[in-house]
């Protein structure tokens, strides 16, 4: 016979008032008695959070967003997109069900270290990529070179440092554009509509000031969190280590480290070790982990995480990670990457990097960003609206966080629904 927590706890109470009573030692006694019983209490603790705290088993956690679209019953596709410089990027469509007549396409793009399943994580009804299926809209997924799905190329290996020199630059110069152009001409369409989250907000407009045709091909772009300047960051880490930039991209270098941050493997056993055993596990790093990166949050439910998890962390170049920092050190600009003042030369022709005259994206631009946001915060926000060149509009939802964006338990009713009256009919 097994006794539950309560039964032993109060056996072991009798037997030690029975023990009490026998012996001489009555202080001695005692002392052991407090010590046992909390003994006892502690191990009927443990065994309570493990049997009511634990958070449930959720299949999707691993699933690619294809097998998540396809158990939800939504028709999906996979498409692979090869970019004017070799790499070859997955795309993921939910296409209209049934539909005789082309649908409205609406093309949705994850920020730094995701993949196209931040869009697919939240439950159906609060998930922006079913929530735009439902409404008959031909939705499309990205996906940026050198995560999870995008780790290809026609002619370099990934386990090679030429495959990982690329920066936000190559992301908008070359991944928006040719994913786009693949998208219109697969589906006849002569313009979609864009959805940009923090750094696929960036990315589309540094490929609409470099590639004006692309202005045409967009009839509206949305900004959620939408990245610039970096300036105001409030990322501690950032601060820190923004100053020694240089120094830790040489030491990476030299130490052969050029793609990072993928959680496979180790990665997804400290997730699943420190966050996804319990709520109370859930909560902290909600509380904790999250809060130090992407501001504060009471809007994150705790039963979600494994799915966000599974979603974040995805993949990356050491150049990536290091423009964020260089931006922060250049101020109130969205600048290109920052080769050192040689490399400038070759490059751009300048002993400074080129900047990006926000002023030439034509495409009508809303931008929603969050009061509490750390990573894209309101400061560099507002210099964002004041660079644009054809703003209609901007919301500012004062306790959204970084990731309220996309896994905010009431983000539908505050957010989505403004978003998806915002597009053109499907």
């Amino acid at each position: 016979m097994i006794l539950d927590p309560p039964k032993c706890f109060w056996l072991a109470l009798f037997t030690f008032t029975l023990i009490s009573n026998d012996c001489v030692g009555q202080h001695q006694d005692s002392i052991i008695k407090r010590a046992l019983v909390k003994s006892w209490r502690k191990k009927a603790e443990e065994y309570k959070v493990r049997l009511f705290d634990r958070l449930s088993t959720n299949e999707e956690r691993s699933y690619t967003p294809p097998q998540v679209i396809k158990n939800l019953g939504y028709p999906v596709e996979i498409h692979q997109v090869t970019t004017d410089d070799g790499y070859v990027l997955e795309l993921h469509r939910i296409p209209p069900n049934s539909s005789t007549t082309p649908k409205k396409v609406v093309f949705l793009q994850h920020g730094v270290l995701q993949n196209s399943g931040v869009w697919t994580a939240n439950p159906t009804s609060r998930s922006l990529a079913f929530l735009l299926a439902d409404r008959s809209y031909d939705v499309w997924l990205g996906n940026f070179r050198g995560n999870t799905f995008s780790r290809r190329h026609t002619t370099l290996n990934p386990s090679t440092a030429e495959f990982w020199k690329f920066s936000w630059d190559e992301l908008g110069n070359h991944d928006i554009p040719s994913s786009i152009d693949y998208v219109l001409k697969f589906t006849g369409q002569p313009r979609l509509s864009y959805i940009g989250y923090s750094l696929g907000s960036a990315a589309v407009f540094m490929g609409a000031v470099k590639h004006q045709d692309l202005n045409s091909k967009i009839d509206i772009v949305i900004a959620l969190a939408p990245l610039s300047t970096f300036a105001h960051a409030a990322i501690e880490v950032l601060r820190v280590f923004a100053p020694r930039v240089d120094y830790l991209k040489r030491a990476l270098d030299f130490m052969g480290v050029y793609g990072w941050f993928d959680t496979d493997g180790l990665g997804d056993r400290i997730f699943k070790s420190f966050c996804e055993q319990t709520r109370t596990q859930a909560q902290f790093c909600i509380d904790y982990f999250y809060n130090i990166f992407v501001g504060p949050s009471k809007n994150l439910d705790p039963d979600m995480i494994p799915l966000f998890n599974a979603n974040l962390m995805r993949g990356t170049s050491v150049k990536v990670i290091a423009q964020f920092a260089q931006n922060y050190n250049a101020g109130k600009t969205l600048q290109a990457y920052d080769f050192g003042r040689e490399g400038n030369m070759l490059r751009y022709g300048s002993h400074k990097p080129w900047t990006y005259d926000l002023r030439n994206v034509t495409v009508p631009v809303y931008v929603f960003s969050g009061g509490a946001d750390r990573v894209v915060t309101p400061l560099d926000v507002d210099w964002l609206l004041t660079q644009l060149g054809n703003l209609k509009g901007s919301t500012r939802l004062i306790d959204y966080n970084h990731l309220d964006f996309l896994f905010g338990i009431d983000v539908k009713e505050r957010l989505y629904d403004k978003v998806v009256a915002l597009l053109p009919p499907p």
